[in-house]
């Protein structure tokens, strides 16, 4: 890379992600003494956070054990995401089952008018992109009643606009689907959450069909607790993993830095004022006692930030792969780009392997060996779990899918054959209420 450029691009990031620093450490410092950490695990992260924190200022090697951790707390988030994944299974089975117990007071306007106005939401659009956004989350509340068969053939048919397109995207694709069909699970989800692995092989065991209201009062507030936990640590660890990509931005951007001696002391000395703190665990924080220093951030930010936006960064391919300064380059470009959890460059093998797997596309044999161990993994899943989980998992990759509707007929034929094939009254009325409350949120944004 030129030079000039790599120093403008490196000293911008720099100062833009110190400032961040400080902001970001100050904030985990405030959440800290505020809450108290549900778990020894979350405890133990920000212990070696602030380890390698204390290493950084004063000036040992820390980007190999600062990049192990980051590894872990993107696991970590991963394990977190496949619960909330799982949950929102058995959440679909509960809210179906709650009509059962709590009758509506609402009354139904019949199927047909119903339709009508479901499709005249759809349709009401004429953003093609918001329209097929709102088929697949219509798709996600029907009732499903449908074969394996059937649902297999649904499963190709949205798989096959991948035809032609690059594999990654297909890989993409069917790793959310795995994902959010329970059929692939991180390693390690017991580890550090004894408590959500246990709800999860309850939930998994029950019995839906004979469940009594003793028994689903239990089921939901154990999954109110799920909810609560999770939405808990994620936010805590995401905190945690914005500190640790501020701190990469810097290891990764100093060698080509140009910043005033006085401006990075002070940042320093403000950073080491919150790393006491929490070594000492002293979380008597008042806003008055950095108040001084926070004062004196404002406006920075968003200086450097567009200073950083104005550097003309090269786009990814422009460059050989395995230039250290051109991964460098990037690395800081996707620390900054707003994604926590953005996967990092490494170094590649070589040009040719690079070029062999983007000129790859998915063709009709790959589509296939695709599809068919998937579904060999879905006919694993569902030959033990009752038809509840079934439908749940079926309705949750419907919706997952690129549309695979040619018209608007065909949508509604799908919706009237959903509706039409559900005999349980109280699961049709429950799919109704839950659709009602989707059309009258997007129609409040609009």
């Amino acid at each position: 890379m030129e030079t000039r450029l790599m120093k403008k691009q490196m000293t911008a990031a720099y100062q833009y992600s110190y400032v961040r620093l400080v902001l970001n450490y100050y904030t985990l410092l405030e959440t800290v003494a505020e809450e108290t950490l549900q778990s020894q695990q979350m405890t133990a992260y920000l212990k070696r956070l602030n380890g390698l924190i204390g290493g950084y200022i004063s000036g040992n090697e820390v980007t190999d054990d600062l990049l192990l951790l980051r590894k872990d707390m993107t696991h970590e988030v991963e394990v977190l995401t496949s619960y909330a994944d799982c949950f929102q299974i058995f959440e679909y089975i509960l809210n179906r089952t709650e009509r059962k117990f709590v009758p509506s007071d609402k009354t139904s306007a019949g199927d047909d008018a119903f339709l009508k106005r479901l499709l005249e939401f759809i349709t009401e659009t004429s953003d093609s992109a918001v329209m097929n956004g709102r088929i697949k989350q219509v798709i996600g509340q029907l009732p499903v009643r449908l074969t394996k068969q059937k649902f297999y053939s649904l499963l190709m048919e949205g798989l096959s606009i991948y035809l032609g397109s690059p594999r990654e995207n297909l890989r993409d694709i069917m790793y959310t689907l795995r994902t959010e069909s329970m059929v692939s699970l991180p390693e390690g989800m017991e580890t550090g959450h004894k408590d959500l692995y246990e709800i999860l092989q309850q939930f998994k065991r029950m019995d839906y069909r004979d469940m009594t209201f003793e028994g689903y009062e239990e089921a939901s507030a154990k999954l109110s607790y799920a909810s609560q936990v999770l939405t808990d640590e994620s936010g805590y660890y995401v905190m945690l993993q914005d500190v640790i990509n501020d701190l990469c931005v810097l290891l990764f951007a100093q060698p080509d830095a140009v910043i005033d001696i006085n401006e990075e002391d002070f940042y320093r000395s403000v950073i080491s004022g919150i790393l006491d703190k929490l070594n000492q665990e002293d979380f008597t924080v008042t806003e008055e006692e950095f108040l001084d220093q926070l004062t004196e951030l404002e406006g920075r930010q968003e200086v450097y930030y567009e200073r950083y936006l104005k550097v003309e960064i090269l786009n990814e391919n422009e460059q050989s792969p395995v230039d250290p300064d051109y991964i460098r380059s990037m690395n800081v470009d996707r620390l900054l780009s707003g994604s926590s959890f953005a996967e990092l460059i490494t170094p590649k093998e070589g040009e040719e392997t690079l070029h062999e797997e983007e000129s790859a596309v998915v063709d009709k044999p790959y589509l296939d060996q695709e599809m068919e161990a998937y579904i060999q993994e879905l006919d694993e899943l569902f030959a033990g779990a009752p038809k509840p989980v079934v439908r749940a998992v079926m309705a949750k990759v419907l919706s997952d899918l690129p549309v695979y509707f040619n018209s608007i007929d065909e949508i509604q034929e799908y919706m009237r054959g959903s509706f039409g094939s559900c005999l349980d009254q109280a699961e049709k009325e429950t799919c109704m209420e839950l659709l009602e409350e989707l059309m009258d949120y997007e129609n409040k944004l609009v």
